[in-house]
């Protein structure tokens, strides 16, 4: 698939009310089940105020542009100063239709005191037809996966995944990453955009991620169960159970998502836009 650098913007909407160019409504499921690609929107709210806007950005940026098309384009819903898990959920309920593509990221940050309220937001999530992304202990993992693996379990605080990030030979830009000020803090551009775009990266960080599912300590994790569940569309007008919801993510229907250390669904939001990695 070629790379499109075509740039749109995708800040957050505070209403319901779409812009012009909007299609009505969106398609589901991937790329290739529906012939006119350019009406492809998926909404998704974001907990963290800059990283992952940057990212899904750079993601846009990158892969939206499929023969001379618009496969996809993201309506990106965040905050200054963050999100909530809840809130990633009430604010993409909020701004979508219940037929349109929805997903939210958080993560799992033990350090912000949210155990409690991340299983009451994926309960949400799941009766609502919305596709969580959650990263353990936090989205900064996905990051240093396109470099390494790393199964250290940190019990939900990333001082040590930021730390090895910084220090990787391959990441370059990130030497201050999370310590500069600006944008150069926890920004995803420059040199940094480079380093995780590079030959391999993209296809190195989904295998990664496929593995910490398959080494999930619950022990019926595994990766391909979230293909098979793929080929499946969330229904808007049935919704699945948490556990056939949660299966999605290629975790058991009774995974507990607290105790998967670590871990990161963001490879499922590339599997569903059929970003692999075999193009770099």
């Amino acid at each position: 698939m070629s790379r499109g650098r075509n740039q749109q913007d995708t800040g957050g909407r505070r209403r319901r009310r779409r812009d012009p160019g909007a299609p009505a409504r969106s398609p589901r499921g991937p790329v290739s089940a529906y012939g006119d690609r350019a009406q492809r929107v998926i909404y998704i709210a974001h907990e963290g105020e800059k990283t992952e806007k940057d990212y899904l950005q750079l993601l846009e940026r990158t892969y939206r542009t499929r023969d001379g098309k618009s496969a996809f384009r993201f309506a990106l819903l965040g905050e200054a100063g963050g999100l909530r898990p809840m809130a990633t959920v009430d604010r993409v309920l909020a701004q979508a239709e219940p037929h349109d593509e929805k997903w939210v990221f958080f993560d799992r940050d033990a350090a912000d005191s949210r155990d409690t309220e991340i299983p009451q937001a994926m309960r949400k999530a799941a009766k609502n037809g919305v596709q969580v992304v959650l990263s353990h202990p936090s989205f900064e993992l996905w990051l240093l996966l396109h470099f390494q693996l790393w199964t250290s379990q940190e019990s939900g605080f990333d001082s040590k995944v930021k730390d090895r990030l910084r220090q990787h030979k391959d990441a370059k830009g990130f030497e201050d990453y999370d310590q500069a000020s600006g944008d150069r803090g926890k920004g995803i551009d420059g040199k940094r955009a480079e380093s995780l775009l590079a030959s391999g990266r993209v296809k190195n960080a989904i295998r990664n991620a496929r593995k910490l599912v398959n080494a999930c300590q619950y022990g019926q994790c595994k990766a391909k169960t979230a293909d098979a569940a793929a080929a499946s569309p969330l229904n808007p007008d049935k919704p699945e159970t948490y556990e056939e919801w949660t299966r999605r993510s290629g975790h058991a229907g009774g995974c507990d998502p607290l105790k998967r250390d670590p871990s990161t669904d963001v490879w499922r939001l590339l599997a569903a836009l059929d970003i692999d990695g075999e193009d770099e």
